[in-house]
């Protein structure tokens, strides 16, 4: 009677589908990489597969030969004796300090300097205006247009401040 073992689904297809045996871990690597659908980076997906060779290794599914860069991994007799089903791809849907939001602090980063551009104009639209009271009719419309700009950059600074306040407390109590 043949066990039986649920193994990641990538692996089952390089080894059961592909028959794949007598292989590096940069020949694994490589073809899991081509008929993986995400787009994972090699070093990244090296060490995914790495970690499922030591786990075969340790259940007695595969055994190695060589050392380094020359060693070479075989299915067991045990191996080819098992009834392997390939777990089902779970769908990751990641919200974890993982994820990467330097964009949010990018975009805080230029509004704080589109802010104090503004921020410059206002005062400029406001020392024209004493030094030149003939033009302040003039000059008033573009005022009121840089302060208007200027509060709806500041609340933008201000929600992506929050924003990162908020994920960085997450970071530390995690």
């Amino acid at each position: 009677m043949k066990r039986s073992a649920k193994v990641s689904a990538v692996m089952h297809k390089l080894l059961i589908e592909k028959e794949m045996d007598g292989f590096s871990v940069i020949e694994l690597r490589d073809a899991s990489i081509s008929i993986s659908n995400d787009h994972t980076e090699p070093d990244e997906a090296r060490k995914i597969v790495y970690r499922q060779i030591l786990r075969f290794i340790k259940n007695d599914w595969l055994r190695s030969e060589g050392t380094g860069q020359k060693k070479r991994y075989f299915q067991t007799d045990l191996f080819k004796t098992l009834q392997v089903a390939p777990k089902p791809e779970a769908v990751e849907i990641e919200i974890s300090s993982m994820t990467d939001y330097s964009i949010l602090r990018r975009e805080r980063s230029q509004y704080k300097g589109e802010l104090e551009i503004v921020l410059g104009e206002i005062e400029e639209y406001q020392s024209l205006n004493h030094r030149f009271p003939e033009l302040k009719v003039k000059l008033t419309p573009f005022l009121e247009q840089a302060k208007e700009r200027s509060a709806h950059l500041l609340g933008k600074v201000n929600v992506l401040t929050n924003v990162l306040k908020t994920l960085s407390e997450g970071k530390t109590t995690c």
